[in-house]
C-alpha cells in the first residue's frame, strides 16, 4: 500500500471517529436538554403546588428564612417575600415564644429528636396575635442542613377550644349550683313534711275534737267557723302532700319494663270506679309501651280521675281511652265530654298549682297535670291537650313503644 493510501485511510478513520463523537455529544446534549426541561417542568409544578396550597410553607437554613409561599405571607399578614426571606426566623414570632421556636429549629437541623408538630404564636405587623400549628421536618437545601415547615393558622380553633373550656367551667358551676339548690330543696321538703304538716295535724285534730264533743254546746256560727278551719287545714295538708309528691317524681330508681297498657288501664279503672261510678268508658286496644310502670300508673290515674271528675256533672258521662301507634312512639289519649277548657289557657294546664275551674265546681289542688308532665318528660315523651268549654277535653301523652325499649329486666337510675 502506498503511503498516500495509508494517509487517506487514517484520515477517514479519524473523520469517522470525529463524527461518532459529535453524534454522541449531540445525543448527550439532547438528553441533558430533556432532563433540564423535565427538571424545569418539575420545579414549575412544585412551585405551582406550593404557591396554591392553603397552608404556609417555609424553608429555613440555620435560623434564616430562605423560602416562603404566598399562604405563609397571608398567615403572617405580609405582602412581599422580601419582608421575611433573608431575615431571622424569629422575627414575626411572638416575643414569649421566640426562644423556644429558635431552639427547636436548630436542634432539628442537628438531627436531635424534636416534636414534629408544634404550636406557637406570631404577631402580625398590625399587632394582631395569631396562633399557628407547624409540621416541621429536617431536610437539606443546597447541601446545607435545613428545615421545611408547613404552617396552618389555628387561631379560630384555639378560640373555639377556649370557648369550650369556658362553657364547661360555666356548666360545672351551674351543675354545682343545681346540686346546692337540690340539697336546699330536699331540706325544704323535709321542713314541709314535718314542720308544716305537724301543726296542720294539730289544728285538724283539735278542731275535729271540738266539733265532735262540744258542737251541741256552741252556737251555729262558731261551729261553721270551726268547720271552715278544719276544711282549710285539710286543703293545706293536701297541697303539701301534692307538692311533696311532685318533688319526689324521678328521685327513686327508674325501672324500665315492658308495660301492658291494657292491663294497666283496666286496673286503674277498677279502682276509680269505686269513687266515680256510672257513665260509659270505652277502652280501645292499647299498644304496649316501655317505662317505669309505677310512674306510668300515676300518669293515667291522674288523667282518668280528671276525666271522671270533670265529666261528673254530665247527664251521660262518656270517656274514651285510645292509642295511635307511629314510628318511634305511641300516642295515648284520654277523652271526655266534661267541662272542657278554653284553648287560650292550654299553656297553663300543666303548670304547678294551676286551675282553670273554680274550686267550688271541682275540687283539687292543680298538681295532677303538672305531675303528668314531669313523669312523661322523664320518659322522653310529650304531653298536650285539646278542649272546648262545656264540650269536653282530650289529653295526649307519648311513650316509647315496647319493640324499641329496654328488656323487662332493664333498669336505670334517675
Amino acid at each position: 500500500m502506498k503511503d498516500e493510501d495509508k494517509d487517506r485511510e487514517g484520515l477517514l478513520r479519524e473523520v469517522r471517529m470525529l463524527r461518532e463523537r459529535i453524534a454522541h455529544l449531540e445525543a448527550v446534549n439532547e438528553l441533558r436538554e430533556g432532563m433540564e426541561k423535565a427538571l424545569l417542568e418539575s420545579e414549575e409544578l412544585y412551585r405551582a403546588v406550593v404557591e396554591t396550597i392553603a397552608d404556609g410553607v417555609a424553608i429555613t437554613v440555620n435560623t434564616e428564612r430562605i423560602f416562603v409561599n404566598r399562604a405563609f405571607l397571608t398567615i403572617h399578614g405580609l405582602k412581599d417575600p422580601s419582608e421575611i426571606v433573608g431575615h431571622p426566623l424569629e422575627g414575626p414570632v411572638f416575643p414569649e415564644d421566640r426562644e423556644a421556636v429558635k431552639s427547636r429549629v436548630l436542634a432539628r437541623q442537628r438531627g436531635e429528636p424534636v416534636d414534629e408538630i408544634v404550636e406557637y404564636r406570631i404577631e402580625r405587623p398590625n399587632g394582631e396575635v395569631r396562633t399557628v400549628q407547624a409540621s416541621v421536618v429536617a431536610t437539606t437545601y443546597k447541601g446545607q442542613p435545613s428545615t421545611m415547615a408547613v404552617l396552618r393558622d389555628i387561631t379560630a380553633l384555639k378560640q373555639a377550644e377556649m370557648e369550650i373550656v369556658r362553657l364547661n367551667e360555666e356548666l360545672r358551676k351551674r351543675v354545682l349550683d343545681l346540686r346546692n339548690t337540690n340539697e336546699e330543696l330536699e331540706a325544704f321538703n323535709s321542713t314541709v313534711s314535718h314542720d308544716l304538716r305537724t301543726p296542720l295535724m294539730v289544728i285538724r285534730g283539735f278542731s275535729g275534737r271540738i266539733l265532735k264533743h262540744y258542737s251541741d254546746r256552741l252556737d251555729e256560727k262558731f261551729v261553721a267557723d270551726l268547720k271552715i278551719i278544719e276544711e282549710g287545714a285539710l286543703k293545706m295538708e293536701q297541697l303539701i302532700n301534692d307538692l311533696l309528691a311532685f318533688s319526689r317524681v324521678g328521685k327513686q330508681a327508674f325501672q324500665r319494663t315492658v308495660i301492658s297498657m291494657n292491663d294497666l288501664i283496666s286496673s286503674i279503672l277498677k279502682e276509680l270506679r269505686t269513687i266515680y261510678p256510672g257513665g260509659e268508658i270505652t277502652v280501645a286496644p292499647l299498644a304496649s309501651s316501655v317505662g317505669d310502670e309505677r310512674l306510668v300508673r300515676q300518669v293515667f290515674t291522674n288523667l282518668l280521675s280528671n276525666a271522671l271528675k270533670f265529666s261528673s256533672r254530665k247527664a251521660r258521662r262518656t270517656i274514651e281511652v285510645g292509642c295511635i301507634s307511629q314510628e318511634g312512639e305511641n300516642i295515648y289519649f284520654v277523652k271526655d265530654n266534661g267541662a272542657g277548657f278554653d284553648m287560650t289557657e292550654r299553656d297553663r294546664l300543666f303548670n304547678v298549682f294551676q286551675r282553670l275551674h273554680p274550686e267550688e265546681e271541682f275540687e283539687g289542688t292543680g298538681m295532677g297535670l303538672a305531675i303528668v308532665k314531669k313523669i312523661i318528660g322523664l320518659h322522653g315523651g310529650k304531653v298536650w291537650a285539646e278542649g272546648k268549654p262545656g264540650e269536653g277535653a282530650v289529653f295526649y301523652v307519648t311513650l316509647p313503644p315496647a319493640e324499641s325499649g329496654t328488656s323487662p329486666s332493664g333498669s336505670e337510675s334517675r
